[in-house]
């Protein structure tokens, strides 16, 4: 993997443009930024354990409220962020967003009171545009030729970052607390300066219209949904899918730390192997399955193995277990091209856009609601008077979740 990802870079460079240097830029920027959500993962139950002077359960009550403040003023923002870049230039925007990423790691390096993490992460929402404004950077400079040659070396980076991060996080986390923090915000830094003086603008062609407030509005989009009424279960299905994948991110470092004991490093190692597997899943497995079955089965194959996966996850008691668990979960990952693909051939071409703005919605909205549900199951589940313990609850509704969908979409199928 890593060495298609330097013939990848190695290419950029040797054909270096213009155009080859800004997607340099930009590539850099996502992989600093998602390496920098990455990075938290790790040592977030500690801080806030520390910050909170609670258990581990009650830290993750009181993150998924944190995850919560950032994913809302994110969805409110982004599309506020995104309009203005048509005004005002993506390379402003671009540069706001990083210096806002540097302020909350910051912030959060030097954070003894909760209420202080609180404010940081509301600080990282409004300003977390970052790949949002890069996507439209990106379409500015390519042509509809190779616009989506670009949009995979992004997607690529983002992935890249989330590999690189948590284990970055775990290292410097087993040194000192606040040394990810330190290190995240200072990189963060260096690629503001970097853009500052090297980044140029690449929006030449700027709106001149006024700004309507109804455009502002995140919820604009959803309105679409009416439009699309015969879509209405498999709309309802990504709504599910999609907050149903969100179990992981929520609670894996809180579940590996009580249940396996855990370490920061072991938390930061698991999470980079689980990236690479995921890369491979998407990169490889996917693209191979993808020529020799239909959406239908992709759906139905993914669903039944994620849903698999995940229940061996809520009730694993072993290392062991844990793994094959997590393995199960993301082979059956690919349901979720399979359902893309599905939902994308029952519009026509001149709906396509307006279809994956309704599915952006739907996404920021359950990673509103979510997170918090999960890591306050989390802490229900494992507090000291819990009626029952069982520190894989998010993964078993994640399960549930998923094999709901499973069956939305086999009645869907039949009519």
């Amino acid at each position: 993997m890593h060495k298609r990802i330097i013939r990848i870079l190695l290419y950029i460079i040797m054909t270096s443009n213009k155009t080859n240097s800004i997607v340099i830029f930009i590539t850099i920027t996502i992989i600093l930024d998602s390496a920098g959500f990455g990075i938290i993962f790790p040592v977030l139950p500690e801080l806030l354990e520390k910050v909170l002077n609670a258990d581990l359960s009650t830290a993750a009550k009181y993150g998924g409220i944190l995850t919560l403040a950032y994913a809302f003023m994110q969805f409110i923002f982004a599309p506020i962020l995104g309009i203005l870049s048509d005004y005002y230039g993506r390379r402003n925007v671009l540069l706001l967003s990083l210096l806002g990423f540097s302020i909350d790691c910051f912030i959060m390096a030097v954070a003894t009171e909760y209420w202080v993490l609180f404010i940081s992460r509301l600080i990282a929402g409004i300003t977390g545009a970052t790949f949002a404004v890069a996507s439209a950077a990106i379409t500015d400079i390519t042509t509809s030729t190779n616009r989506t040659k670009y949009f995979g070396y992004l997607n690529a980076a983002f992935n890249i970052g989330f590999i690189i991060g948590p284990l970055v996080g775990g290292l410097l986390g087993e040194y000192h607390l606040t040394y990810p923090f330190y290190f995240a915000g200072i990189l963060g830094l260096l690629n503001v300066t970097y853009g500052y003086f090297y980044f140029p603008e690449t929006n030449n062609l700027r709106t001149k219209k006024q700004i309507s407030f109804a455009s502002l509005s995140p919820l604009q989009t959803l309105k679409s949904i009416k439009q699309f009424k015969e879509l209405t279960v498999l709309f309802f299905v990504f709504f599910l899918l999609s907050t149903a994948s969100h179990s992981m991110e929520s609670t894996w470092s809180f579940f590996t730390m009580m249940q396996f004991d855990w370490s920061k490093q072991h938390v930061g190692f698991s999470l980079t192997i689980i990236g690479i597997i995921g890369f491979v899943v998407q990169a490889y497995f996917l693209q191979y399955l993808s020529k020799k079955l239909s959406d239908q089965k992709l759906i139905y194959i993914g669903l039944i193995v994620s849903c698999i996966g995940l229940i061996l996850l809520g009730f694993s008691t072993s290392v062991q277990q844990l793994w094959i668990g997590i393995t199960l979960y993301l082979l059956g990952s690919i349901h979720q091209t399979g359902f893309q693909s599905m939902l994308s051939k029952s519009l026509n071409q001149q709906y396509q856009g307006e279809l994956q703005g309704v599915l952006g919605s739907l996404n920021g909205l359950t990673t509103i609601i979510g997170p918090p549900i999960f890591t306050y199951c989390f802490y229900f589940f494992t507090q000291d008077n819990a009626p029952l313990y069982l520190p894989g609850i998010a993964f078993i509704l994640s399960a549930l979740l998923i094999s709901t969908s499973l069956y939305l979409i086999i009645q869907y199928s039949r009519k």
